[in-house]
């Protein structure tokens, strides 16, 4: 069975078993069975294993995982460390291929730890069982009633798959991300990666027909050439937005104690994005955005931006924000030029691109529609960046809808006053809603850049014929396989 085959069993499971769970007061078995139970996973294909307990949360308790007498295909162990090795072969023996270790204590933690996490491998790899984790928080998938946190996740299924190496990042994105009306059809938080690992999660979600975007937060990976290969091939599919932790010496240096990774060289990494095609995010807030613009908006034709404000100064510092990411402000043909005179007012206002179409604006959402088809309309203008006008609430909603219905990205910015606001606003298709110009410039470089990459590959199946015509050629890194193998593994055999 190959990974994609092992992993959708997992994602899929006939059964689940948890192991560890019981009825004490803070028993984080039982705060896992919960969630299932909440999130709709039958009952009837749950089960508790514990030594001692016969009924927990009204789920059948058995002894060891060989006395389940029905089918499992997952399990999810909070078993002390030192007898998870025993559950591990409890499950094999029962056939359950999918182990969830979510107990810490491994690869991170010490040499025996370590030791102990070499074993489980052996032992799930002779009874053709797969190992997530040890040290992390499982899967969420709504689709199946899967849930890592039970209680907030949300129940709603969407287009977007994420791999993880820290269990926090895998609750709190899905949450964070349903805010803005953007959904994941799965999740996986896998910790120390002794055995399923980042290019695995990473190929399955390249294959996943429910997955449109991939997102990941990886801290180091355990197979440093394969995933390059991996993120070229399912980059080419699909957008992968990638957050590399431990960038910096002392986050490296915390890596290896939170789930037993290297870092990585920084400038390998570096070359790695450039050659893979996958977009580079260093924070939350540069995920959301990143993961609004891929899930929202149409990849641009190439780098030229059209900007309107009813205020000359923020379309200023929206162009200068958009230089400063390689962005072009376009040249605004003749005819765009001709049609701008006849709507905007001559006084206090300007035509030229960036374009001040004044004050009166705020109280006339005609003439601020009828200028942004006018920029729409023109084949030099590839983005348009719109500069919201109005100070209510019922301005702002007739403005989105003027947005509305363009092939071209289209993004909506606020300034300082318009802040509190804009937060009530949420994306819609099309239609990207960002707080500042220069957060808003820096997530649509990543997108130009994202379609050269597909641009440069015809074999891509989002490829695009239009060619960039950028001002700004991106610097050619070669990254050395075998540097890359050493750079990017997993630290095993270091504690």
């Amino acid at each position: 069975m190959d990974v994609i085959a092992e992993l959708d069993q997992i994602f899929n499971p006939r059964g689940i078993a948890i192991i560890g769970a019981s009825n004490r007061p803070g028993n984080l078995g039982y705060f896992f069975l919960s969630g299932f139970i909440q999130h709709g996973f039958d009952k009837r294909r749950l089960c508790v294993v514990h030594p001692t307990e016969t009924n927990v949360d009204g789920v059948k308790v058995y002894p060891t995982a060989c006395d389940i007498p029905f089918d499992v295909d997952m399990a999810v162990v909070f078993s002390p460390r030192d007898t998870v090795p025993g559950v591990v072969n409890d499950c094999t023996s029962k056939g359950i291929k999918g182990i969830v270790i979510c107990t810490s204590g491994f690869g991170e933690s010490d040499a025996e730890g370590m030791k102990l996490q070499k074993e489980i491998v052996r032992t799930a790899h002779r009874g053709g069982s797969r190992i997530i984790g040890p040290n992390c928080v499982g899967i969420f998938c709504p689709d199946t009633g899967l849930t890592n946190f039970a209680g907030i996740m949300p129940v709603k299924s969407g287009p977007v798959g994420m791999f993880s190496h820290s269990g926090s990042m895998s609750v709190s994105f899905p949450i964070a991300a349903s805010g803005l009306g953007i959904h994941f059809n799965k999740a996986v938080s896998y910790g120390n990666e002794c055995d399923l690992n980042a290019a695995d999660f990473l190929e399955y979600f390249g294959h996943d027909r429910k997955t449109e975007v991939v997102i990941g937060y990886v801290e180091g990976v355990s197979d440093g050439r394969r995933f390059f290969d991996v993120a070229k091939r399912v980059s080419k599919k699909k957008p992968v937005i990638l957050w590399k932790g431990g960038a910096s010496d002392v986050g490296s240096r915390s890596v290896a104690s939170h789930t037993g990774a290297l870092a990585g060289l920084p400038h390998v990494w570096d070359a790695v994005f450039k050659q893979t095609g996958m977009i580079r995010v260093d924070s939350e807030d540069e995920m959301l955005d990143c993961l609004q613009a891929f899930s929202y908006l149409p990849l641009p034709k190439g780098n030229r931006v059209g900007i309107l404000s009813s205020t000359g100064g923020i379309g200023i510092a929206i162009a200068d924000a958009c230089v400063d990411y390689g962005l072009e402000v376009a040249r605004l043909s003749k005819n765009t030029l001709s049609k701008l005179r006849k709507i905007v007012p001559a006084m206090g206002t300007c035509i030229d691109n960036p374009v001040d179409i004044g004050m009166a604006s705020s109280f006339n959402i005609k003439l601020s529609a009828e200028a942004i088809a006018a920029l729409a309309e023109d084949d030099r203008v590839d983005v348009i960046f719109k500069a919201v006008g109005g100070s209510n609430a019922e301005y702002i909603r007739l403005e989105v809808e003027a947005l509305k219905g363009f092939d071209k990205p289209i993004v909506l910015i606020s300034n300082v006053a318009m802040k509190v606001k804009m937060e009530e606003m949420k994306p819609v298709k099309g239609l990207a809603v960002y707080q500042a110009g220069r957060r808003a410039a820096l997530i649509v470089s990543k997108m130009v850049q994202y379609q050269r990459y597909l641009s440069d590959d015809p074999s891509s199946s989002v490829h695009n014929k239009n060619r960039l015509k950028s001002t700004v050629k991106p610097r050619q890194t070669s990254v050395d396989t075998g540097q890359l193998e050493e750079s990017l593994s997993v630290a095993v055999d270091h504690m």
